[in-house]
């Protein structure tokens, strides 16, 4: 699920979760993404919902951050049983056919009236909030994956809590929920190991200083990597494939990685 800020998407994912008996992961997605590759939660919180600055519009910060919060969320989504509210899940989650994508809006002026009760402000300052967040959120969908946060296509269903109250849309998420085309198969379930995995790589070889100017391209079938794309040097070639290697589920590699080296002057 993903949701604007005063639209009360929190509270309906809460109650959707409780309702199915399903984890509900947030914050807990950051904190797994920071211990794991060893990265500043607020700097990943940062790279989600603030809008970039000049450095960071040409650096390769924030899609480090990307590998790292996608890593996390496709292993969060391996537990089945959870509902994933925000870090750009929605996003990470295309493709896989059992996983509901979820956009919960409101207008506006709705929102700002919530936001000014919820923490006991003043109209312009619950604007000033709202229209930061939404910068920064569109920005940076923007400038990673090249989607506009708010085009309906992106999401199975979308909830416009202007016209719908809490409980209508809790049953609307409930019943998509329980429609058979939303149902895991086998074959959805290894697409998302088989994406898990990789993105769980590409993640690890960011995170390590050995391989971290390292682009290279990462498949995973069932366990068995393949590894594509071009290195500088045997050293780096071999530091891929040693770091690629360690990752738990890694059962298999197979290196098609080349080696460029820049000519001499």
């Amino acid at each position: 699920m993903t949701k604007e800020m005063g639209s009360l998407g929190t509270f309906i994912g809460l109650e959707v979760a409780r309702r199915l008996g399903y984890e509900f992961l947030r914050n807990d997605i950051i904190k797994a993404a920071a211990r794991e590759y060893r990265a500043m939660e607020g700097q990943l919180v940062g790279a989600v919902e603030e809008t970039p600055r000049l450095l960071d519009r040409f650096g390769r910060r924030a899609q480090r951050y990307q590998l790292y919060i996608q890593a996390a969320v496709l292993d969060a989504a391996l537990r089945e049983r959870v509902l994933l509210m925000g870090r750009w899940s929605t996003i990470f989650l295309r493709g896989i056919r059992h996983a509901i994508r979820v956009r919960v809006c409101a207008p506006a002026d709705v929102r700002a009236e919530r936001v000014m009760t919820r923490f006991g402000i003043d109209h312009a300052e619950a604007v000033r909030r709202i229209t930061v967040y939404d910068a920064g959120v569109r920005a940076r969908m923007r400038q990673l994956f090249d989607v506009d946060w708010t085009d309906p296509i992106l999401y199975d269903l979308v909830i416009n809590t202007g016209a719908v109250t809490l409980e209508s849309g809790v049953r609307q998420l409930l019943a998509l929920a329980a429609a058979p085309e939303f149902q895991p198969t086998e074959a959805s379930r290894a697409d998302l190991r088989n994406q898990a995995l990789s993105a769980r790589v590409r993640a690890t070889l960011k995170a390590t200083a050995a391989t971290a100017a390292v682009d290279v391209d990462v498949r995973a079938t069932e366990g068995r990597l393949l590894l594509g794309g071009v290195v500088g040097s045997e050293e780096e070639r071999e530091a891929v494939d040693t770091v690629a290697r360690g990752v738990p589920g890694v059962v298999a590699l197979t290196s098609d990685v080349k080696i460029f080296r820049r000519p001499v002057r």
